[in-house]
């Protein structure tokens, strides 16, 4: 390891843990609110909550006793501390969290802390969600404490195996929705061996959990321990075949067969004809196409796609054909939206066909989005920061009035607002679900989907969804019909109010049914054996126009369409399936304007206070978080031999707010020790930190032999090497403050103490026998030491969406000033452009323009670092000569064309099992370097073009080139490799 890869890995230590501020480049992750946090204490958990979530942290905890109590029986273990708990009121807020310093996806539920064993997550759209995420991420608390004590890692487990065994645990029977996606499989005859499950492509949640299903079918409950506790070798199919006594590929037939009978799934099954497919894979969209919603007269469908291949954008596609006439809305490149809810939700068209409406995260903060669907434009955008999220806004027919289900303190409601004058009123206020309100075309009832007539919140029991509507002027709820022994959501109104159309999975399959409101029949409208669905069980499906065109999301053949047909004749239903609104009495609730409390008086209704223990403030606690790898390296050159050792150990407190991070390193020489030191805050959105330390740095060394007759008159070979390093004793404070995702300001100040070492070393080797005759190494000052004041300020912007290899679509801009003072008098100033354009998928131009200056009175001067220390990333086809690393500014512009390599032979955005991406390029640079008498400067102009390839291996990116260097003397090719991702 060179002293230039020490400096780097020092520098990485501070880059990993720093905030967003500290990056060159990077997405911000903003805390845009402070929340202030307690802990409830049970007997087996710390809650940590914050105020807002109160009433439903109080639930929370009762269930994670209730999940204790079943799993330490099923698993055989108990806790030997409080296992902590962190709980967010909203995916929204849950994305803030300082805990993990990676974004947070909108399927991400939750997560468990592998190496601290938090357990994290959000609450989500129902409290029998909220229940089910809370029990699976209890499961990997478990599975992390059994395999702790047997000095096993959970991190080290396939996903399909822990996940999978978390998803079995806590559903334990196979839901619909797992169904369709194996009986989708099946019938594709593309069922996954067990050998095959480490294959990404196989979503380790859904085929995993399967696998477990038929486990404990086939071996007893008791397999599920048997595996999580075995020792034996072979990974993960080694503890199922110490479980169950046969191996993998017996356990896949098995499996197959297990899968075929669940699913109902036989050689001779019936062909079922599917309606229309208007959009999917190859077919106007990409393999996710979902929440449809088809206008007024029919003509056209709004639909959510990730089509492009790096992101869920809004697409507007014509109804008949399903060609998309435009882009509405890109996610990815907009720095302001944080999320478009595309798991949760849909948008909606106004009754006259001109508006369309589309929940949005904007700036941390819930609103709804209305478009001109006419001049293309955002007409408005109404804040409605009173609730944390929204999903399915419907409007009302006059256009007046927008409803929706939203978020708040960890409950879901619904509430509408005022379009002109953004006021906002609550329809519902309790603990029950309520959710996908469409209005009726009179505007005096909502219909909407709701478990209040199956839960009991008292005993924490969570049943499935069934229809109510809801009147709008006296704010009273009825149950309507519906089918039983199945969920029914996502209600649609007909034109004339007389039918409403659903989505139930009572069949086993998700389908669509009519509901006639007058004589409370019900009749099947599809027949999708894999099931009409959106990502989730409870996301949005299907959309009804006026003339009755209905609009469905089916999943099929792996892949999410969108598909069309025209309301009709039905398949009849039972009425022995059927439930009617006679089952359940009207409930009625308190008026809106006075919604406290929030447990009506109905105790079935209370929420359940099972903790007596007064919550305490949290209070921040820094504690050993992690202990990094020892490393031990040594070695030989040309510039001497070197032993060096290192160790990082990093301390944080319980919600990631504070954080310490260190890393030592030690050496033969003196010279060679380096310890860094970094303290960050970010407790609030202003994320600032402090760090100091000793870092050695090699700027220069060279190294000759001569032959010659020494005193004794002896034939020698005299091998001198001299080494200049410097020594930088560093302190500085560093804030950051993001404005959204994309935009950041950042600042810094702090003192550099700089030493200099000269090392020259000559040995003397005998010619005759090789044999070493002395080796004498002196120092000396190299230059006179310096000190100097530094300080700060950057503007940086980041819309750019990464693929496996490098960045795809987006921009990238850095402007940054970092004047220096004291010994050394210098201004740095940076600009740093890119942008990435995709003209025919999957191609991407990338285009660069970097101007790197140095300015004022010690601008030339050499104990300055250099400015580049690899050419290699500025201008391929180049070495870093002494020339170019003493350059006192330059100016590069580099495009380059790249494309997945697989991806250009399907003409999609397809990498492959090996992620491989094809480039190729062209770099230009100007650079400009002091004379010998440092007043002057001198240019030199390098040029290449060439093309490559970047491969990903396992997170590593590595980059092989052919390249044409011109403006050398040496003409004709080079290999090149670099170790990054592209520019």
């Amino acid at each position: 390891m060179t002293w230039k890869q020490c400096i780097l890995v020092a520098l990485g230590v501070l880059s990993v843990s720093a905030p967003a501020g500290a990056q060159y480049f990077g997405r911000n992750k903003v805390q845009y609110d402070r929340f202030d946090f307690s802990i409830l204490q049970t007997p087996h958990f710390d809650i940590y909550y914050y105020d807002a979530e109160k009433d439903a942290a109080r639930i929370a905890a009762d269930m994670a006793e209730r999940w204790y109590a079943r799993l330490s029986v099923a698993l055989d273990h108990t806790f030997d501390r409080r296992q902590p708990v962190i709980l967010y009121a909203s995916h929204a807020h849950f994305a803030q969290t300082s805990i993990i310093s990676e974004s947070i996806a909108d399927g991400i539920g939750g997560f468990t802390d592998h190496l601290a064993g938090r357990v994290v997550l959000p609450f989500t759209a129902g409290l029998g969600e909220t229940d089910h995420v809370l029990g699976h991420e209890l499961v990997h608390a478990f599975q992390r404490d059994i395999l702790k004590t047997r000095g096993r890692s959970l991190a080290l487990l396939p996903l399909w195996f822990a996940e999978g065994m978390a998803e079995y645990l806590s559903v334990h029977e196979l839901d619909v929705n797992t169904k369709m996606w194996l009986r989708d499989a099946a019938q594709q005859k593309k069922l996954p061996t067990i050998a095959q499950l480490d294959d990404p492509k196989y979503f380790p949640y859904r085929y995993g959990q399967a696998l477990w299903a038929f486990l404990a079918h086939e071996y007893g409950e008791s397999v599920v321990l048997k595996a999580l506790q075995s020792r034996a070798n072979g990974g993960a199919t080694g503890r199922l075949k110490d479980a169950t006594g046969k191996d993998a590929a017996t356990l896949s037939a098995e499996w197959h067969s297990y899968i075929e009978d669940v699913t109902g799934v036989s050689d001779d099954a019936t062909t079922v004809v599917l309606p229309k497919r208007v959009i999917g894979y190859e077919q106007n969209g990409g393999r996710m196409n979902v929440a449809p919603s088809v206008s007024p007269d029919g003509k056209q469908i709004v639909f959510l796609s990730e089509r492009d291949g790096y992101s869920v954008d809004v697409f507007v596609a014509d109804a008949a054909t399903g060609v998309v006439q435009r882009k509405l809305l890109s996610s990815a490149a907009d720095a302001h939206f944080d999320s478009l809810q595309f798991i949760d939700s849909a948008g909606a068209w106004d009754a006259a066909g001109r508006s369309f409406v589309l929940a949005t995260l904007r700036d941390g903060r819930p609103a709804l989005t209305i478009f001109d669907m006419v001049d293309h434009v955002v007409r408005q955008e109404i804040g409605v920061p009173a609730v944390d999220q929204i999903f399915s806004p419907t409007w009302s027919p006059d256009g007046r009035r927008i409803a929706f289900s939203a978020m708040t303190g960890g409950f879901t409601d619904l509430f509408f607002v005022d379009v002109a004058t953004g006021a906002l009123h609550p329809l519902t206020h309790d603990a029950y679900s309520d959710l996908q309100p469409s209005w009726s075309s009179d505007g005096r009832q909502i219909v909407f989907a709701t478990d209040r007539f199956s839960s009991s919140l008292s005993a924490l029991s969570f049943g499935r969804y069934q229809l109510a509507t809801l009147d709008v002027a006296s704010r009273s709820i009825q149950r309507v019909g519906g089918l039983s022994g199945g969920k029914n959501i996502d209600p649609h109104w007909s034109a004339d109010d007389a039918s409403i159309y659903f989505v139930s999975d009572a069949g086993g399959a998700s389908n669509v049914y009519r509901y006639d409101t007058h004589t409370h029949a019900v009749a099947r409208v599809t027949m999708v054996d894999t099931g009409v669905s959106g990502i989730t069980a409870l996301s949005p499906a299907i959309s009804l126009s006026r003339d009755g065109k209905l609009a469905l999301s089916v999943y099929a053949k792996g892949m999410y369409e969108i598909r069309t047909l025209t309301t009709g004749s039905g398949f009849g239903v039972a009425d022995s399936d059927l439930l009617t609104a006679a089952e359940a009495p009207e409930l009625q609730y308190a008026e809106p304007e006075n919604p406290e409390p929030r447990n009506p008086e109905n105790p079935e209704l209370a929420t359940p206070n099972p903790v007596a223990n007064t919550p305490k403030p949290y209070v921040p606690r820094l504690s050993l978080a992690q202990l990094g790898s020892p490393y031990l390296s040594a070695g030989g050159g040309a510039f001497g031999s070197f032993l060096r050792a290192g160790v990082s150990v990093a301390f944080g407190d319980m919600l990631g707010q504070q954080e310490l991070d260190t890393a030592i390193q030690v050496g033969k020489e003196t010279t060679d020790n380096a310890v860094v030191s970094t303290y960050l805050n970010r407790q609030s959105r202003l994320n600032w930190g402090i760090s100091g330390g000793r870092i050695p740095a090699l700027v220069g060394a060279s190294d000759r032999f001569t032959r010659t007759i020494d005193a004794a008159g002896n034939d020698v070979f005299v091998h001198q090497t001299d080494v200049l390093q410097q020594i930088h004793r560093q302190g500085a404070a560093m804030v950051a403050y993001p404005f959204n995702r994309a935009e950041r300001i950042e600042g810094s100040v702090g003192v550099d103490m700089i030493g200099f070492d000269a090392r020259t070393t000559t040995t003397t080797i005998a010619v005759a026998n090789g044999a070493t005759l002395s080796d004498d190494t002196t120092h000396r000052a190299g230059a006179p030491s310096a000190t100097m004041i530094q300080t700060g300020a950057a503007w940086v912007y980041d819309t750019s969406v990464f693929g496996p290899a490098s960045p795809v679509l987006g921009a990238r801009f850095r402007f940054a000033f970092a004047p220096a003072f004291g010994d050394l008098s210098v201004l740095t100033t940076v600009v740093d452009a890119r942008r990435y354009f995709m003209p025919l998928r999957p191609l991407t131009l990338a285009v660069r323009g970097q101007g790197v200056a140095r300015s004022g009175a010690d601008a030339n001067d050499a104990r300055l670092l250099p400015l580049i220390w690899n050419m290699r990333d500025v201008v391929r086809g180049f070495d870093t000569d002494n020339d170019t690393v003493r350059t006192a500014r330059f100016a590069v512009a580099n495009v380059e064309l790249r494309a997945p390599l697989v991806g250009l032979v399907h003409r999609d955005v397809n990498y492959g099992a090996l992620p491989i991406e094809a480039l190729v390029f062209g770099d230009c640079g100007r650079f400009w370097m002091p004379t010998s008498d440092v007043s002057t400067l001198t240019a030199r102009t390098l040029c290449s073009a060439g093309a490559g390839a970047r491969i990903n291996a396992a997170g590593l990116i590595f980059e092989f080139d052919a390249v044409r260097p011109f403006g050398v003397s040496s003409d004709g090719w080079r290999i090149g490799i670099n170790f990054l991702p592209g520019f």
